[in-house]
């Protein structure tokens, strides 16, 4: 079942968007030169993790759907089995997605103080 979690993580990352071997950080600048390539790796990485507690959401909805019409009793223990693995995935991601989340505000707190310094 993790295998279908995190290929499911990795397309859905992908889902329109770019790939992050595709961007080049280096690119984009800002009046004050350019932004730095980690607040952007870091910001990618936020956006995608963000899109995949969005796509687990969705999934957990789906599932519980299912579950409240479901008559064959093997596929109601299987798609509670399932539900068990999308909660648990939600639970850890959203932990995760709080710590990096901390971790950009404070790039782009210093690199507002640095624009503002100029």
């Amino acid at each position: 079942m993790n295998e279908v979690v995190n290929g499911a993580e990795e397309s859905t990352y992908m889902r329109g968007r770019e790939s992050m071997s595709s961007v080049d950080p280096s690119s984009k600048t800002s009046p004050a030169g350019s932004i730095s390539p980690d607040l952007l790796r870091s910001l990618a990485d936020v956006k995608g993790q963000a899109q995949f507690l969005l796509y687990l959401a969705d999934q957990i909805e789906e599932s519980l759907e299912q579950l409240g019409s479901e008559t064959d009793s093997c596929h109601g223990a299987f798609l509670c089995k399932v539900l068990g693995m999308y909660s648990s995935q939600l639970e850890t991601k959203h932990h995760g997605l709080g710590d990096k989340i901390a971790e950009t505000c404070q790039e782009v707190y210093v690199t507002v103080r640095e624009y503002d310094a100029v």
